[in-house]
């Protein structure tokens, strides 16, 4: 299925191809979820990122459906 991706933060610079406008598109396997597209993305627990999806916050266990709008945010952290 392909799902949507737009990344927030610095997590853009991780991906030569992304293009801020339209994001990444992804073809991920039916079924998958939150977890499985971040484990996709490569990207990990030291990236620090909250996910939403549609609009609503998800947890990485959420399954994830086609043409999802997927936005992923590095949580801003600091002093």
């Amino acid at each position: 299925m392909k799902i949507r991706v737009k990344l927030r933060g610095t997590l853009p610079h991780k991906f030569p191809e992304y293009d801020h406008q339209q994001g990444l598109d992804i073809d991920i396997a039916d079924e998958a979820s939150v977890q499985d597209l971040l484990n996709h993305l490569q990207l990990t627990d030291s990236d620090k990122c909250a996910i939403a999806i549609d609009g609503r916050i998800a947890k990485a266990e959420q399954k994830l459906k086609g043409l999802t709008s997927v936005n992923i945010f590095q949580i801003a952290h600091g002093g």
